[in-house]
């Protein structure tokens, strides 16, 4: 059973932030960054559980480039560990947020060492539609990924109209082709799911597997033919991860066809050969609960410069992932 507990203690704030920018010359500059922390029941009140706040952000002061950034935490993780990825996807022009959904450990629990391959797509199909299809997890329509987002980018259109977030509506559902989904972990594999049952614009698959260890083999979902473009999904891991073995994760992107081969930030500049998979040696900034796990994109764990940002090598392979 994989399970990851985050025991980082949040600053939540429930307004929203404008943040002024000026210039190295001391001018103005046209436009604002804009971030909002909202609990997923402020969106729809029949919520009440898995209820930390989502994370918004959008970036004014770019060319808006009519695209919605979806980003799905890991096992117990909240959006407010992962606003690095969702502010760099901002500052590149993106509508950008961080979701909260149910993501306990419920799926690996179910479907890691099951004798029935199925087990792992029929827990993410649920925890997507909120449509009944095993035991093995409990998600309803109310509380599934594709209701809290829709509830959301209603709740933000209805906020603050002059956005655009409607944009991203279409015959009262979600617009996925105008979506790039990305996650860490469990929720870099619900990306790769999604991507598998809709089309969206790319999928980004953060330190991510399902891996059935008892038949030392991928789930049945990740040999299927899905209906985005191979071309349109990428994948980023470090090769020392704790907790899905790098081996088996070669494994998993050779069955699902990914564009290769993998290339190594750490000594290689963009636009890396046009792989869609990346890995990393980097040493982690944090060096607790599985360090190698979390530091392609959580807040804590990514590497650092000297003044506290997120190294160029990281942002420049996010900007390669986000833009290619």
């Amino acid at each position: 059973m994989y399970k990851i507990i985050f025991t980082f203690s949040l600053l939540i704030s429930l307004n929203a932030c404008k943040k002024n920018n000026t210039s190295a010359s001391g001018e103005s500059i046209k436009g604002e960054v804009f971030e909002y922390s909202i609990m997923p029941s402020a969106t729809n009140n029949a919520i009440s559980t898995f209820n930390s706040e989502h994370f918004v952000s959008l970036d004014t002061r770019t060319i808006t480039k009519n695209k919605l950034f979806v980003f799905l935490p890991g096992t117990s993780g909240s959006p407010n560990f992962y606003k690095l990825i969702v502010k760099k996807a901002a500052a590149l022009g993106y509508h950008s947020l961080g979701l909260m959904y149910p993501n306990n450990s419920d799926l690996y629990t179910a479907s890691a060492t099951s004798s029935d391959l199925t087990l792992f797509g029929k827990c993410r199909q649920e925890i997507f539609d909120g449509t009944d299809q095993t035991t093995g997890v409990s998600v309803d329509q109310t509380n599934c990924i594709k209701s809290r987002l829709y509830k959301l980018i209603i709740y933000l259109q209805q906020q603050h109209p002059e956005q655009n977030w409607q944009q991203f509506i279409i015959n009262n559902d979600i617009d996925w082709s105008k979506c790039i989904v990305a996650g860490h972990s469990q929720g870099g594999g619900h990306a790769l799911y999604i991507a598998k049952k809709t089309p969206v614009s790319k999928a980004i698959s953060f330190a991510s597997i399902d891996w059935n260890s008892t038949l030392n083999r991928s789930a049945d979902w990740v040999l299927q033919t899905g209906v985005t473009p191979i071309s349109k999904l990428y994948s980023f891991n470090s090769i020392s991860d704790e907790i899905f073995n790098y081996n088996n994760v070669k494994i998993q992107l050779s069955d699902m066809n990914f564009l290769g081969p993998a290339i190594n930030i750490d000594n290689t500049s963009p636009i890396y050969n046009n792989s869609h998979t990346l890995i990393t040696n980097a040493t982690p900034a944090l060096f607790i609960l599985f360090p190698n796990h979390n530091l392609t994109v959580l807040d804590q764990y990514i590497p650092k410069s000297t003044d506290g940002s997120v190294s160029t090598t990281f942002s420049n392979a996010w900007e390669y992932l986000l833009n290619n």
